[in-house]
């Protein structure tokens, strides 16, 4: 007998079902996160070593020319070496800073560099006589300002230019364009390696940037890969083993003596002929060979007819001190 089912039944059969389903969707829910096709890959490590170990020793040699140009201590030391797209490098600027470009030769191309207000008017203030203490000010700076500007502008571009010496670069500094042309520099998506520097002048700090377009930085990641293994032994050049062989003829003072020995003045005012004088040391330690001051390998006094010399035994090691000199 077939079994009529009620108005109410059926409403809850219907409500179940709805449950059920909304229960197994969203079970089947997922998390979608959204992905920038355009945001570069990280460099790889052995090319950010290579930029790091150059730029490095950039950053010594245009804080010793700075230095000695401005005649105040200038520290600049490398912070990071990263790959970004244009318009990621310009978010990270102040809206109000110092930047201008420069033309790197032969590769015939464009880099810009930029330095934070906080530094430009201690070094405009150096510049002119004064102690490189002032207020921080949030301005443009001024045709004259510009001008004194564009001496430690050289300066920095001569040390990178050194620094470049791989490719043989040449850079000239540009004119400085308004900072509303810099924004158009370069395409906003292009692929650009960024330098960041941090710099201590007098009371003041800040950061100093370049930004590098594709062509620099492939042509600089190429030539350092070719020509420049980082951390691997280097074959010895001709010149080297020219001066290996000139070194191989040079004198140096040789001695037989013993370790050091340290005994108290009042000891030493005490002696008399034919007094003895314990030195403090047994006596089986063997002496030393001392070659250009420095005790090198242990050894027995010899005689050899009429001549002096010495049976070597083991070297002796460097000290803590030695080694780290």
């Amino acid at each position: 007998m077939e079994r009529v089912l009620s108005q109410e039944e059926i409403d809850a059969m219907v409500r179940a079902a709805r449950g059920h389903q909304s229960e197994t969707h969203r079970t089947e829910q997922r998390t979608v996160q959204a992905c920038e096709f355009r945001q570069p890959g990280q460099l790889p490590s052995d090319q950010a070593r290579a930029l790091t170990i150059l730029h490095e020793g950039f950053a010594r040699s245009v804080s010793q020319s700075l230095g000695a140009y401005l005649r105040v201590v200038f520290e600049a030391s490398l912070v990071s070496v990263e790959q970004m797209p244009y318009a990621d490098f310009l978010k990270k600027i102040p809206e109000v800073t110092y930047m201008t470009s420069f033309q790197v030769r032969p590769i015939g191309a464009a880099a810009a560099m930029q330095l934070d207000h906080s530094l430009v008017f201690p070094l405009v203030d150096l510049l002119l006589g004064g102690t490189g203490v002032c207020e921080p000010m949030d301005r443009e700076i001024t045709e004259i300002e510009e001008q004194i500007m564009d001496g430690v502008g050289r300066i920095i571009c001569r040390e990178l230019a050194a620094a470049w010496a791989p490719i043989g670069a040449e850079i000239e500094l540009d004119h400085r364009p308004p900072i509303a042309q810099m924004q158009r520099f370069l395409a906003a998506s292009e692929k650009t390696i960024c330098l960041s520097f941090q710099v201590k002048l007098a009371e003041a700090q800040g950061g100093l940037k370049f930004v590098l377009p594709v062509s620099i930085s492939n042509t600089l990641l190429r030539k350092l890969s070719t020509d420049w293994s980082y951390g691997k032994p280097k074959a010895v050049s001709r010149s080297g083993r020219q001066l290996a062989e000139r070194m191989l003829e040079c004198p140096f003072p040789i001695m037989l003596g013993m370790p050091e020995i340290k005994l108290r003045l009042q000891t030493l005012l005490e002696l008399t002929p034919g007094s003895i004088c314990n030195l403090g040391i047994p006596v089986r330690m063997p002496a030393a060979l001392i070659i250009a001051g420095r005790e090198t390998f242990e050894a027995e006094p010899v005689r050899q007819g009429r001549h002096r010399a010495a049976q070597v035994r083991q070297a002796i090691p460097l000290s803590d001190t030695e080694r780290k000199q």
